[in-house]
């Protein structure tokens, strides 16, 4: 953005002032209507901030009888995972996860996985 100059700049602030000022007008009306709106119907404030209300996001609500469950994605992890087994060639595993090419190959080959462990 330009620098502008001190004159400038007061008549983008006054410009602002006014449109904000505009946005204050039209919203006085909003709020008289949709005070109207919540007398017709019976609704309160209170029905507004209560459980399942506006301060709750869509995917919070719930039917009465639901319960909440954790999902079993929010689990973070707690670091890496220390290694486990090793061949003669440096390559590793975790004991997590499909079994490595090289291990299953080593297997077939007649050596037991217990040979590998670390």
């Amino acid at each position: 953005m330009p620098k502008l100059s001190a004159d400038a700049l007061k008549v983008r602030i006054a410009t602002l002032q006014k449109q904000l000022a505009e946005a204050e007008k039209n919203k006085a009306p909003a709020i008289k209507k949709v005070q109207a709106l919540m007398k017709k119907l019976g609704v309160t404030i209170a029905d507004l901030t209560a459980a399942g209300g506006v301060h709750a996001s869509s995917k919070d609500k719930k039917s009465p009888g639901e319960k909440k469950t954790a999902s079993k994605f929010t689990k973070k992890s707690a670091g890496p995972v220390p290694v486990k087994y090793r061949d003669e060639a440096g390559n590793t595993w975790t004991g997590r996860g499909k079994t490595p090419r090289w291990l299953v190959e080593a297997e077939k080959a007649g050596k037991p996985r217990e040979s590998f462990k670390i």
